[in-house]
């Protein structure tokens, strides 16, 4: 009949080559603050516009017991090096909701 499909010389036990996705950079951010183990923490460097500090993200240790799971505080950088006092700017359980933030101000990974 002619609906249906007219099978070609492809056979059924031959492997079609699968597509890779590509991840895109609100992807690769939320991938990485989802890896963060306990007392780690991934930083991100804001664009100086947004006054030139750090983004740090980190697991909440009181989680789930209290809190949402992650948090995230801005770090200022005195003569090129991470002040060391962190201010507290809000908390997520959505790691894509906290990259999509780091996105829109600019931020680079900062090692």
């Amino acid at each position: 009949m002619f609906w249906k499909k007219k099978q070609t010389g492809v056979k059924a036990t031959e492997a079609k080559p699968q597509k890779v996705k590509k991840l895109s950079p609100k992807d690769i951010i939320a991938s990485k603050v989802e890896q963060l183990g306990p007392g780690e923490s991934v930083s991100y460097r804001l664009a100086e516009v947004y006054g030139d500090g750090l983004a740090v993200v980190e697991l909440n240790p009181q989680y789930p017991e209290k809190g949402k799971k992650y948090f995230l505080s801005l770090e200022k950088i005195v003569d090129g090096k991470p002040e060391g006092k962190r201010g507290h700017l809000w908390n997520s359980n959505k790691p894509k909701e906290l990259a999509a933030w780091i996105l829109e101000r600019g931020g680079k990974l900062y090692s």
